[in-house]
């Protein structure tokens, strides 16, 4: 259970660091929050800034490699990430209230009549 950083850039455009990072023997076992508070612990940084974006592993190994971007600000992220990100790391039960919540916002549409055409 160690954390390796490969690799971590400065990316001054979208006020961020691109941290990318290998999980040794944690396949199977890792979970999305327990990676971020990893890297938030390694890099003393507070947790509400780190933003994950992807885990994967490789075939035959049990090593999690991870990319993980932490913003300056967290009202960036917001701003520059998509909000399936942000729903990922909610607990099973807040995500099945914000689903009912978009169920109930979304108008139904009336189904549309098939034109027939005229041939000639």
């Amino acid at each position: 259970m160690s954390l390796n950083i490969t690799k971590d850039v400065r990316n001054d455009l979208l006020r961020r660091r691109e941290i990318d990072c290998v999980f040794s023997s944690m396949a199977g076992s890792l979970k999305r929050q327990d990676a971020i508070n990893m890297v938030a612990k390694s890099l003393n940084v507070d947790a509400k800034k780190v933003f994950l974006i992807s885990l994967r592993t490789k075939a035959g190994t049990r090593d999690v490699s991870g990319l993980f971007y932490l913003y300056d600000e967290p009202e960036d992220a917001k701003k520059q990430l998509p909000k399936y990100l942000f729903l990922r790391l909610q607990p099973k039960e807040e995500k099945e209230k914000l689903a009912k919540e978009v169920k109930k916002e979304e108008p139904k549409k009336a189904p549309e009549k098939e034109k027939k055409a005229k041939v000639s």
